[in-house]
């Protein structure tokens, strides 16, 4: 597990979105000790959280795998390169600030981890909005994304679920 976290937290680039289609090709698709939904209840958890959702992801996942030394493992494994890579790059910034390739490779990364956090919001969505109901949640959630603090969707939406939970089991 740690060896696993600790290759993924090399190629974490681009926060959260990046970070979850890593864990769910890592995890998942590749080594199949995880479920989809446990990435999606990791996520819905640490949201609700202050500080770094996508470490606290990972924490979480490697407590469901190994309970809490996992955890430990998990977030220290997946956290070290990340680490040492953001060193050597600012080291690198500060020696080169006016290269255009300096600038030109680091746009260059930020266009592709917007495309990495599109690519895994689509699969998340996919999986969570199983019904019409949901379907119109993740839409409303991300027009009013624009216009609401994330805090009263993230409560809005969590309301409307558990509406929704209560009504299909009185029914």
């Amino acid at each position: 597990m740690a060896w696993e976290l600790l290759r993924l937290g090399a190629f974490a680039f681009g926060g959260l979105g990046a970070t979850l289609a890593l864990l769910q090709r890592g995890l998942i698709d590749r080594r199949g000790w995880l479920q989809q939904h446990d990435i999606s209840e990791a996520l819905a958890i640490t949201q609700a959280l202050p500080g770094s959702t996508g470490i606290q992801v990972v924490a979480y996942l490697g407590w469901r795998l190994r309970g809490w030394p996992g955890a430990l493992v998990a977030a220290a494994a997946f956290i070290a390169p990340a680490t040492a890579l953001m060193i050597v790059v600012a080291a690198a910034s500060l020696a080169l600030p006016d290269q255009p390739w300096v600038k030109g490779a680091l746009t260059g990364i930020q266009v592709a981890v917007v495309g990495l956090i599109v690519a895994a919001m689509w699969r998340l969505a996919r999986n969570q909005a199983k019904t019409a109901m949901f379907t119109a949640v993740l839409l409303a959630s991300c027009v009013l994304g624009f216009f609401v603090h994330a805090v009263l969707i993230v409560v809005g939406a969590g309301l409307i679920g558990a509406v929704l939970g209560k009504e299909k089991s009185d029914g």
